[in-house]
């Protein structure tokens, strides 16, 4: 069994990691890996989050050159077999799974991965699309229109599942 945090859409400035890190921190032990989705705005707060567990990471629509030099936009992770697609996402948030769904699938709409772990829209979302798992964990510090700051964790093993944190 694998243990990941999920974060995304963290919008971070260098004087505010210390702070991201005492908020996330009730959540960052006996991690196997922390998925970022992007939107991190700051490197500082990838490498303070390196010092807990390995960091996968994708660049976001907000992230400067200096954050997205060296990320992809989207990369596929093996976490205990399973295979997850992770990308920010883009566009409205009205069709935003389909889209992320859509980026990790064959031509003939087969899927590629087990789960599609995504941001952008801010809004927390857990559901299974054709047997694979969406998730995008919201915000942990920006709840813009969500009714909260949330983040997720993900297990995965024999099956694969993930819950979503209010904070």
């Amino acid at each position: 069994m694998a243990r990941a945090l999920v974060v995304s859409d963290t919008h971070t400035r260098p004087a505010d990691v210390p702070q991201v890190i005492e908020r996330l921190e009730p959540y960052l032990e006996g991690l196997d890996r922390i998925l970022h989705a992007g939107d991190v705005v700051c490197r500082e707060l990838l490498e303070a989050l390196e010092h807990y567990a390995p960091v996968e990471a994708v660049a976001g629509n907000m992230d400067p050159p200096d954050v997205t030099a060296g990320l992809p936009e989207r990369r596929l992770i093996d976490l205990a077999g399973k295979r997850i697609g992770l990308t920010h996402g883009w566009g409205a948030s009205g069709d935003l799974a389909r889209k992320v769904f859509e980026r990790f699938t064959d031509k003939d709409g087969s899927p590629q991965v087990d789960a599609v772990v995504f941001g952008h829209s801010h809004q927390p979302l857990k559901e299974f699309r054709h047997g694979v798992l969406l998730l995008n964990p919201g915000s942990a510090t920006d709840r813009r229109s969500a009714p909260f700051c949330s983040l997720a964790l993900l297990e995965a093993g024999r099956h694969l599942d993930a819950q979503i944190v209010r904070l």
